[in-house]
């Protein structure tokens, strides 16, 4: 039975594969031409701002009023890059942590699985111990929610 069902899944990842590299594809040259415009845009936009500081303050003057806003601005994006980075590695070290601690919880509950399996009254108790644990955590979805709320 599964054999007929090799070719069958085969082919249906190997089309999923084709219309995402065409789907890739097509997006990157579409958005490397809206790149394109944009930093024409860009540039167009620092020209006329020289320009018009030029005609105010002189041209030098206006050169380096922009380079320094440029400069301003790009590490105020370092220091937001830097801040979102520090958050994201705390929680990784958060999820890490929580990770470890429930593989030590396996692996005491795996080791102990032997005892468990002697004793019939230990065995129905340790049954209804990891059922309500599931539905506290949320495995069944009548306990309460870990994490953030779904996406709409």
């Amino acid at each position: 039975m599964f054999t007929a069902l090799g070719p069958l899944i085969a082919s249906f990842v190997a089309m999923d594969v084709a219309a995402l590299k065409r789907k890739i594809r097509r997006n990157a040259i579409l958005y490397g031409i809206a790149a394109a415009f944009l930093w024409t845009a860009y540039g167009l936009l620092v020209a006329a701002l020289a320009v018009h500081l030029g005609e105010r303050w002189g041209l030098p003057i206006a050169m380096l009023v922009i380079a320094g806003g440029m400069i301003v601005m790009a590490l105020f994006i370092i220091a937001c890059v830097m801040i979102l980075n520090a958050a994201e590695e705390r929680r990784k070290k958060r999820v890490a942590v929580a990770n470890s601690q429930r593989a030590l919880a396996m692996t005491a509950a795996v080791s102990a699985l032997p005892l468990l399996m002697k004793s019939k009254p230990l065995l129905l108790l340790a049954a209804v111990g990891g059922l309500g644990f599931l539905v506290t955590k949320g495995g069944s979805g009548l306990g309460p929610r870990q994490g953030p709320p779904p996406a709409e």
